[in-house]
C-alpha cells in the first residue's frame, strides 16, 4: 500500500475531457510563442511556466475554482467534491529527447518542520529518524485532513506537469490516500543508517513511480517521480510542444520584410493548436 496512487488514462479522462486537453495545448503554445527565442549557437533553454500561470491552465481546463493562497495545500477547487495542489516537475531526456529512467525533478509534499521541542538539524545528528518521520507524518497528514474538512471535500489529488522534451510534455495525476499517512504505511528505507542528510521513504509512492525523502539542508518532505515508467505504463497524457527557436532577434528587426515574415510564420505556428 501507498499513499499516492497514479490515476489511470480511464480515470485521468474523467478529469481531462477533449476541450480540458484543447485548453493545455493552447496555454501550452500561448506560452511557447513568450519564451525568449534561444541566441544562435547557445544551449536550448527549459520552457519557464510561473506555477500561478500553471495554476490557471487547470482552471481553465477543468473548470474549477483557484484557491492556492501561499502554503495552502491545494490549488484548485471542484466544489464540495475534489481539490488538487498543482505542480510542475522537469524530466531527464537522452539525446534523442526521449525520457530516460532517470528521476525528474523534486517537489515538497510539506515543509515548516516545527512543534517537535528539538530542531531537525539536531535530530539529524542524533540519528532520530523515526522521530524525524514521525515529525513530518504528521505535519503532511494534518494540512491534508484540514483542508478536507475546510474545503469539504473527499478527495485530494496532485496533478503533475511534467516538462518534457523539445517534442512533447505529459499531465499525470496522483490520488492521496489520507487516512493511511501513517507510520504504518510510511517507514524508513534500510540505507538511511548510512546517509546523514536525508532520510529516505517507504509507503508515500510506488518506487517504480517515484521515491520520497526528507530533506535536511531544505527541511521539507520531497518526492520525485520516474516519468518513463509512468509513461511506459500508461498513466501520462502526452502534450505536444517544442523548444524554443533560435534566432538572432537584433539582427532581424533591422530588416522589416524579414522580421514582418518571421512574426507571421510565428503566429501561423501559435493559432495551429489543434495537434490533441
Amino acid at each position: 500500500m501507498n499513499i499516492l496512487r497514479p490515476l489511470s488514462k480511464e480515470e485521468l479522462n474523467n478529469f481531462f475531457s477533449e476541450h480540458s486537453l484543447k485548453v493545455i495545448q493552447y496555454f501550452m503554445n500561448t506560452s511557447l510563442f513568450a519564451q525568449p527565442e534561444v541566441y544562435i549557437g547557445k544551449e536550448n533553454l527549459p520552457i519557464q511556466i510561473p506555477k500561478e500561470h500553471l495554476e490557471q491552465w487547470f482552471v481553465q481546463s477543468l473548470q474549477v475554482e483557484a484557491v492556492g493562497a501561499g502554503s495552502y495545500p491545494i490549488d484548485i477547487l471542484k466544489a464540495n467534491e475534489w481539490g488538487a495542489d498543482v505542480k510542475m516537475l522537469s524530466c531527464k531526456v537522452d539525446r534523442n529527447d526521449n525520457l530516460t529512467n532517470g528521476d525528474s525533478g523534486e517537489t515538497s509534499l510539506a515543509q515548516k518542520f516545527v512543534g517537535t521541542g528539538i530542531s531537525l538539524d539536531d535530530m539529524f545528528k542524533q540519528e532520530q529518524y523515526q522521530e524525524i518521520i514521525d515529525g513530518w507524518i504528521s505535519i503532511w497528514k494534518d494540512k491534508l485532513v484540514t483542508v478536507k474538512t475546510d474545503k469539504n471535500i473527499d478527495n485530494v489529488y496532485f496533478f503533475f506537469f511534467l516538462r518534457g522534451s523539445k517534442k512533447e510534455s505529459y499531465i499525470c495525476a496522483f490520488e492521496v490516500d489520507i487516512d493511511n499517512i501513517n507510520t504504518d504505511t510510511i517507514t524508513q528505507r534500510d540505507e538511511n543508517s548510512e546517509i546523514k542528510q536525508s532520510v529516505f521513504l517507504n509507503g508515500v509512492i510506488n518506487a517504480k513511480y517515484g521515491n520520497s525523502k526528507i530533506y535536511k539542508a531544505k527541511k521539507r518532505l520531497e518526492l520525485r517521480l520516474k516519468p518513463k515508467n509512468l509513461l511506459d505504463d500508461g498513466f501520462l497524457i502526452t502534450i505536444p510542444t517544442e523548444i524554443p527557436a533560435k534566432e538572432d532577434i537584433y539582427k532581424l528587426v533591422q530588416d522589416k520584410e524579414k522580421f514582418d515574415e518571421y512574426i507571421k510564420n510565428k503566429l501561423t505556428k501559435f493559432l495551429d493548436y489543434s495537434k490533441i
